[in-house]
């Protein structure tokens, strides 16, 4: 995006002092830490269920959910929230674009100064198919284009998840990976055959399915999935899959996952690190994964388990010893609320991996839909 979208507002001095001293005294510390951010300009309202990507200072927030059933009600709502100036712009006035939907994929095009919108879905729970498999493209000069897709990018694109961006080294081009996700949502959509996407895609100028040479994890929605450019490679975390008898439409605690699995970019292979330790996290979805390629450690955060219990714990997975440890126990200060749907990215800046989040609710019925931004940092010196 043309940088700051040409808006930029300074927010005063004092601001940063306030909190300059809270970051100084907890940086201190190798454990992680919150830090409420606030926010200025054009506020979004609460929702849940969105999608988000970031590039170069600029978090974007697209879609998501304005309720909760029987009133979940899909929105096109478009914002770009400015990291450094603290600052929301409204993004909403260029037409065009992706109809009101949730769970979309969505990325970044950083050579392109552009934007891509992927797929998505309305809400469950009415009986109707209300999947979406069209694909735009945005930029602040053009505003939005709808991009012509053949009838296989068309079943490609026909799926409810996040898409991870990887920019090639050498050529500096962007491409993006989505695996599996929702693809229905009918009733009992996660036993319907059609109800899964059961491969990974490729977006370069279309989506392409890739042919990966080792087992795949099984086929899940609602699962995160992120990019570590260190280790070149895709991390992927629970979710919730179909039973073991396709159809039967029961839905129980073994439907949620609790593995952990790695994709290799260049090898194009699949490697399950973890399997369903009891001593880790355990199953869910909707958990946040950051990669410390500093301290081969994967960071997790939050998620939802099959009782309606929402999380906001802290983990990290050691790539050398193989095993779990829990860290929020120890964390000190304000924290956010337990939630899940929320927008997010994380970086990794000069002293610290971070994760942002923005938004979600509270539970899947009868929720507090929020509005609220935090910073979660991890040190770069490790726990």
């Amino acid at each position: 995006m043309t940088r700051r979208l040409h808006l930029r507002i300074v927010f005063a001095a004092s601001l940063s002092l306030l909190f300059a001293g809270i970051r100084a005294s907890a940086a201190q510390s190798s454990l992680p830490y919150w830090t409420e951010i606030p926010q200025g300009g054009a506020i979004p309202a609460p929702l849940w269920d969105g999608s988000s990507a970031y590039d170069q200072g600029l978090f974007y927030i697209f879609g998501g959910l304005n309720g909760t059933y029987p009133n979940d009600e899909p929105v096109a709502d478009f914002s770009a929230f400015d990291v450094d100036t603290l600052t929301w712009y409204d993004l909403s006035q260029y037409p065009g674009g992706p109809s009101a939907r949730a769970e979309s994929m969505m990325w970044c095009v950083s050579e392109d100064d552009a934007l891509i919108v992927s797929g998505g879905r309305g809400p469950f729970r009415r009986g109707l198919d209300l999947t979406h498999q069209d694909t735009f493209r945005f930029d602040p000069v053009h505003g939005w284009t709808q991009i012509a897709q053949s009838a296989a990018e068309i079943g490609r694109a026909n799926r409810s998840t996040e898409a991870a961006a990887v920019r090639n080294k050498k050529t500096h081009k962007t491409v993006a990976y989505a695996f599996s996700g929702s693809s229905s949502t009918l009733p009992a959509f996660i036993n319907r055959p059609d109800g899964l996407q059961h491969d990974l895609v490729r977006y370069k100028n279309g989506w392409k399915q890739v042919s990966t040479g080792s087992t795949a994890p099984r086929a899940r929605a609602h699962h995160p999935l992120v990019y570590a450019e260190g280790w070149n490679a895709l991390l992927v975390y629970g979710g919730y899959t179909n039973d073991a008898v396709n159809g039967t439409g029961v839905f129980s605690p073994e439907n949620f996952l609790g593995d952990l699995w790695m994709f290799d970019v260049h090898s194009e292979t699949w490697d399950q690190i973890v399997f369903d330790e009891a001593d880790g996290p355990g199953h869910r979805d909707n958990a946040k994964l950051i990669a410390d390629e500093h301290n081969d450690r994967i960071w997790l955060f939050g998620g939802s388990q099959f009782d309606g219990t929402t999380l906001s714990d802290v983990w990290y997975f050691d790539l050398h010893t193989g095993t779990w440890t829990r860290v929020d126990t120890a964390m000190t200060g304000p924290a956010p609320a337990p939630r899940f749907g929320q927008f997010y990215f994380s970086r990794k800046t000069a002293t610290a991996y971070e994760l942002y989040i923005f938004g979600g609710a509270t539970a899947e019925f009868a929720p507090v839909l929020l509005n609220d931004m935090w910073r979660l940092t991890i040190p770069l010196a490790g726990g």
